[in-house]
Formats: structure tokens, C-alpha cells, sequence
């Protein structure tokens, strides 16, 4: 009797995150926010809106259609290293442009960029994974040097349009030895998730 090939459901805790600013002058501020690690993320949702109408002659229950759909911020959590400021500088970034500093950053007050989004590309990979090639990457074409070692991705999810609504780092404590932890909410105006190894491909350019 045949059966019916079983595949593992996939592990939470391996995956990266890469932020796409879109504007210039912020990519510029925020060197290297693209390859930062982050421990955790958490919150990615869609709550859609029911709006109830009642019609004359169906008495027993309303009609139910569907209103606008909101997307509840998306916290991300990583270590707070030295000389690693870049999601520090993109909340200045954001205050900046609230109080009409735009441009000031950078480029000495020259600049006229404004945009203080970005989007932001989270990827799962597979777990466990082996390779005989140790360079091997499935993220990089250049295999020249060393190399994480990510796997295979299985799932990968984009958010468009996304700035801090929120960034804090975690208490100092003399009597205990955690780590110190930057968090930062991140709202944002929807989001795809690429589930086949086509949607993932895209995903860069997805819209």
C-alpha cells in the first residue's frame, strides 16, 4: 500500500530578515541594516473588518461583508551589539522627518529625500541541512569564501511600507546576567507570503 510522502513542519527558529530602504539617504544613514540577525519576530497578522447589515424580511440574521483589512505591527528583537546602530538611526531617521529635519542626516542639510519606509523580507529556511560544499549558501551566486550556511528556504514573507512605530532597549540590571536587547514594533501596509519556490524567487519584486 502506497503512502503518502510526510514532510516536518517547519522550524521557527531559523530564518533571516532583511530591511529594503527605500529611499536613499536612509540606506546611506542605515549601512548594513540589511544583514543584521534578529533572535526574535513576532506578530505577523491580518484582522479584517466585518461590517453587519441587516435587511428587511431576513430576520433571523444579518448579512456579514468584509470592510477594510488592518495589519497589527510586527515586533523584532535582536541583541544590542556595539557600533550596530542602524535600527537606532532609522527611528531618528523617521523622528527627523516628523520635525522637517529631512536632509540633514547625511547630507548636511542638502538632501530632499523623505521616505523613511522600508520593506522588510523575512525567510525560513529548512532544518536540519547538510552540504558537502561548506562554502555553500542558497542566498549568495558567489561561493569565493565563507559562507553561513542557511539551507533551503521554504517560506518567505515581505512586508511593504514598513517604519518604527516603537523602539526600546531592555532594562540594566547589576544583579543579573542577561543580555542587553533592542525591540522595535514595525507597522506596515500589508504584507504576501511566497509558500512555492516560484512565489520565493519573486519575492524581491513582489508588489
Amino acid at each position: 500500500m502506497a503512502s503518502t510522502q510526510r514532510t516536518d513542519p517547519l522550524r521557527n527558529f531559523k530564518f533571516t530578515v532583511n530591511f529594503e530602504p527605500l529611499d536613499d539617504e536612509l540606506t546611506a544613514l542605515t549601512t548594513g541594516i540589511g544583514n543584521l540577525g534578529f533572535a526574535q519576530v513576532g506578530g505577523l497578522s491580518v484582522q479584517n473588518e466585518l461590517i453587519a447589515y441587516r435587511e428587511g424580511g431576513m430576520n433571523t440574521h444579518p448579512h456579514k461583508m468584509i470592510g477594510q483589512s488592518d495589519f497589527p505591527a510586527v515586533t523584532f528583537a535582536r541583541g544590542a551589539f556595539a557600533e550596530q546602530s542602524q535600527l537606532w538611526l532609522w527611528q531618528k531617521f523617521m523622528h527627523s522627518w516628523i520635525n522637517g529635519g529631512v536632509g540633514g542626516l547625511v547630507n548636511g542639510g542638502k538632501g530632499d529625500n523623505t521616505n523613511y519606509r522600508c520593506n522588510v523580507i523575512v525567510k525560513v529556511y529548512d532544518h536540519p541541512y547538510t552540504s558537502s560544499d561548506a562554502r555553500y549558501s542558497m542566498d549568495s551566486a558567489d561561493a569565493s569564501g565563507p559562507l553561513l550556511k542557511h539551507g533551503n528556504v521554504k517560506v518567505a514573507f515581505k512586508l511593504f511600507n514598513a517604519w518604527p512605530g516603537a523602539y526600546g532597549l531592555s532594562d540594566l540590571n547589576a544583579g543579573d546576567n542577561g543580555i542587553m536587547v533592542q525591540q522595535m514594533n514595525i507597522h506596515h501596509e500589508g504584507f504576501t507570503v511566497a509558500w512555492t519556490q516560484d512565489e520565493i524567487k519573486d519575492i524581491a519584486t513582489a508588489n
